[in-house]
């Protein structure tokens, strides 16, 4: 079980662009069956992660390209999403469901499954 340390920062509907639903307080808790990272979890990190966390970057620290690389920032990603503070409001927003989907594979132990 990953040691969550989760800074408290305001989320509203204008933090990443998401709406105000997306970003509510609930940390989901780890099912039976946790989200596939080959199947969810990996599609939504490179459609709304990489756009700016890839190999050589400028723009934003970290390169998310990799199972390895998100695995070993998966901390601090949890920290952003559940925060609400990424993406930013100019990237593309996660959906509630995208949120969820990544919450919960985090809360999981972010599986290499």
């Amino acid at each position: 079980m990953l040691a969550l340390s989760l800074g408290i920062a305001g989320c509203t509907s204008g933090d990443n662009g998401a709406d105000a639903g997306a970003c509510d307080r609930r940390l989901p808790t780890c099912p039976a069956t946790p989200p596939s990272y080959q199947q969810t979890v990996g599609p939504i990190i490179s459609q709304k992660c990489v756009t700016c966390h890839y190999p050589g970057t400028t723009i934003a620290k970290g390169d998310f390209s990799t199972y390895a690389n998100v695995y070993a920032n998966r901390g601090s990603m949890l920290n952003q999403a559940y925060s609400c503070i990424m993406p930013p409001s100019s990237g593309p927003p996660l959906t509630a469901d995208e949120r969820t989907q990544l919450l919960t594979w985090f809360v999981c132990g972010a599986p290499n499954n």
